[in-house]
């Protein structure tokens, strides 16, 4: 009855206190025997108590808790491991050899030494701090370096942002809308992506425009100024038969220094005239025609003719010399 009285004082809320006479919940343990016995212990006293309120909550260091388990840890320690830290302030392990399923900060593993399998470890990675969740201990299917943010997939040691260590798939890419510039990514010898030699080399623009027979359409507008590009223009009939023709461009508004060139092409005929014929009528104006087309959807041999014409430094239009409706594709790819 003596132990009864020094360690358990209920009073008028039916409060219950462990080590103190002036319990602050429905149940307070106050581990170091250091509270007042009247009014709030301090911030130093707090930090060795421990709660449960009227609602169920649990609180460790902490005597107003906001979840149902809520631990406050005042200590300053950094390592973990060897030298165990006295500070830890959540620690689940498993002392058993590789027999751990979940620990959070450490777990012993095939050697004896205490290895990160699914937890926050600040002693690891030299002493930068890890959060690792692996299949095995010791593994490393997925880790943050606590101090850089770099994340490494099968790698604990991430040196990039996202640093992967196998293969890596994209199931699903969004598609650029029309004449927006996509920047092509190419990798360095270590895997490492990158853009190739500047910001806007290799910069990709594309565009379809439907125009009919004998009208003009914008094929595609908002060039880059002060740049060289490769085209590529596709236009293709009901029955099967594609256009393709490359050009030269150059965009530049100082001076007016704009120009647009073909290069060659290719008609899937079944004749051997298989190349376009381009007439270069001046620096931002050029035509071309195809020989071998057979009449297909009321359009005739000439139905996939058509000519570029550059009026400005931005803008590439289109004029259909044939006698059908046609869609016209470009994709413009800056070289330099």
């Amino acid at each position: 009855m003596t132990l009864v009285i020094m360690f358990f004082y209920i009073i008028t809320f039916s409060q219950v206190g462990i080590n103190t006479p002036n319990p602050q919940a429905a149940f307070h343990i106050d581990g170091a025997k250091d509270n007042p016995t009247a009014g709030s212990p301090n911030d130093t006293q707090i930090a060795n108590d421990f709660i449960v309120n009227s609602i169920g909550r649990v609180g460790i260091g902490n005597l107003t808790p906001s979840s149902n388990l809520h631990i406050l840890n005042r200590g300053t320690a950094t390592a973990i491991g060897g030298g165990e830290a006295t500070n830890t302030g959540f620690l689940i392990e498993n002392p058993i050899v590789n027999n751990s399923i979940l620990s959070i900060l450490r777990t012993t593993g095939t050697t004896g030494v205490k290895q990160a399998v699914m937890g926050i470890n600040p002693n690891f990675n030299g002493n930068n701090g890890v959060f690792i969740i692996s299949r095995i201990a010791g593994g490393s299917d997925f880790a943050m370096d606590l101090s850089s943010g770099n994340i490494g997939i099968a790698t604990n040691s991430p040196t990039n942002t996202l640093d992967v260590a196998g293969t890596a798939r994209i199931r699903t890419m969004d598609v650029a809308p029309g004449a927006a510039i996509i920047t092509p990514v190419y990798s360095d010898t270590n895997g490492v992506l990158n853009k190739a030699v500047n910001n806007v080399y290799g910069t990709v623009l594309n565009n379809t425009v439907n125009v009919t027979s004998g009208s003009t359409g914008a094929l595609i507008t908002g060039i880059p100024n002060v740049g060289v590009y490769k085209a590529v223009v596709s236009v293709g009939n009901a029955c099967g038969r594609t256009a393709v023709a490359e050009y030269y461009i150059t965009s530049n508004t100082f001076n007016n220094a704009f120009s647009i060139k073909g290069i060659d092409g290719l008609l899937n005929t079944d004749t051997t005239s298989k190349g376009p014929v381009f007439t270069e009528i001046n620096r931002f104006t050029t035509s071309v025609t195809w020989s071998g087309v057979p009449n297909c959807a009321g359009g005739t041999v000439g139905a996939l003719s058509y000519t570029l014409t550059m009026p400005s430094a931005d803008v590439i239009n289109v004029t259909n010399n044939g006698d059908a409706n046609l869609d016209y594709r470009i994709i413009l790819t800056r070289l330099f």
